[in-house]
């Protein structure tokens, strides 16, 4: 991504931030910071401020963590990582190209959610055995186990490129060896489950949360427009020999053969 700023390496793997998650950080400090306020009033600004702050560190490293587990994973397959970018809808990471082999891919895939889902039970854990009382870090524990229980499911919708997405289409390519075909139904799932979102977002923005409802329905258009530009349109060549590429992809695909596939993906 451009306009990011380099923050170091971990595992050998490049850690960016893309400036649109500053805005998110300020965001959400803002947005927690209110929440914090009205449920503990005795606080000082500076505590429901620090408090703020923390957890949305936290929960942001949870992303990094998230997103290296995909990396990791990736490396000990053999697939070299370009990097990592935070950036406003969350993290990705920037494979070399595509899994080769549909169990690859499956495994790439679904190690970020269960990174997460652990994470969540980690958290959860401490703030159980903590007497889950209301001090400050009991808060911020029970809510960085909802936020990572909740990023870890969500990213197991089947909608491509989610990483549910990706399961979907590791399977289906492992049935019918046809890498495409699996795409482009995998793409027509996130598709689907985008245009949900969008529809949900409204609803709830005229019945309920106006914000809420807003970032799930801006959520959910990036979401389709991200499945939709993941399965590049084909046309004939000159001969018909095969499908030529006729415009940009995140996950390039050759058209040597039906299961033939090229070129950089993300991971989200």
């Amino acid at each position: 991504m451009t306009a990011s700023l380099r923050l170091g390496r971990v595992f050998g793997i490049p850690i960016e931030v893309h400036v649109s998650w500053i805005l998110v950080f300020l965001l959400l400090t803002y947005l927690l910071a209110g929440q914090f306020d009205d449920v503990r009033p005795h606080w000082t600004a500076a505590q429901t401020w620090s408090v703020a702050v923390i957890a949305v560190v936290l929960f942001f490293l949870s992303v990094l963590a998230h997103e290296l587990s995909h990396s990791v994973m990736a490396l000990s397959k053999g697939i070299p990582v370009r990097g990592i970018t935070l950036f406003i809808f969350g993290g990705v990471s920037r494979l070399e190209h595509e899994p080769q082999r549909p169990i690859t891919e499956f495994v790439v895939a679904l190690v970020g959610p269960l990174i997460s889902i652990l994470l969540a039970g980690m958290f959860g854990g401490v703030w159980y055995l903590l007497g889950r009382g209301d001090s400050a870090p009991e808060m911020v524990l029970l809510l960085l186990a909802w936020t990572n229980l909740s990023l870890g499911v969500f990213n197991l919708v089947p909608g491509y490129p989610l990483d549910g997405g990706r399961l979907l289409r590791a399977g289906i390519w492992g049935l019918t060896g046809d890498h495409r075909r699996a795409t482009r139904i995998a793409a027509g799932m996130g598709q689907a489950v985008g245009g949900a979102m969008v529809l949900g977002g409204v609803i709830v923005a005229v019945r309920w949360e106006p914000v809420d409802g807003m970032w799930l329905g801006v959520v959910g258009m990036f979401l389709f427009s991200m499945a939709r530009s993941s399965f590049p349109k084909y046309s004939r060549g000159a001969k018909g020999a095969g499908f030529k590429l006729s415009q940009p992809s995140y996950a390039k695909m050759s058209s040597r053969t039906k299961s033939g596939h090229e070129g950089r993906c993300t991971y989200g």
